[in-house]
């Protein structure tokens, strides 16, 4: 694992009203479930809300949610880091092929590209580190969803 994967897995986390809510949500689907099937004594409810986790589970994925997180935050700081990517270009311009005949539109531009490239590589970043984790809770919710969807009728023969 390269150092900015390191700094990222420690750095970025999902916020925890997000996974505090996927739980609950799982929870509240199970009790339903779990009701219905001792109140109508047929376990196949359970089995069906089973298979609606699973639904939730990709819907959260297909949603975009995560993407939409990321660019919030990515919005949040791109008029801090414009400007320090601008001093940068401006502190050190042999970095960036400036000499004493570029002009200020051209420092602009060049400013610009690197304040884009270093964005969409903290974007890139940001969302490898947190899908990671994201794909953990969506596949421990599906795969019990998937459980209860398989084995959720046969409850009722123990």
């Amino acid at each position: 694992m390269n150092p900015v994967d390191e700094v990222a897995n420690k750095s970025f986390h999902i916020p925890t009203h997000y996974v505090v809510a996927g739980y609950l949500l799982m929870v509240v689907v199970l009790a339903i479930g779990t009701w219905l099937s001792i109140r109508l004594d047929d376990w196949t409810w359970l089995a069906r809300f089973g298979a609606f986790l699973v639904c939730l589970a990709m819907m959260f994925q297909v949603t975009g949610a995560l993407d939409r997180y990321i660019n919030k935050v990515i919005g949040l700081v791109d008029g801090v880091t414009a400007e320090v990517v601008l001093m940068q270009v401006k502190r050190l311009p042999h970095l960036y092929g400036i000499c004493s005949e570029t002009k200020a539109q051209q420092i602009q531009e060049i400013s610009e590209k690197e304040h884009r490239r270093r964005l969409t590589h903290a974007a890139d970043v940001i969302r490898s580190s947190i899908s990671r984790k994201v794909q953990r809770h969506e596949f421990f919710v599906a795969s019990v969803g998937t459980l209860l969807w398989a084995f959720a009728d046969l409850l009722n023969k123990l």
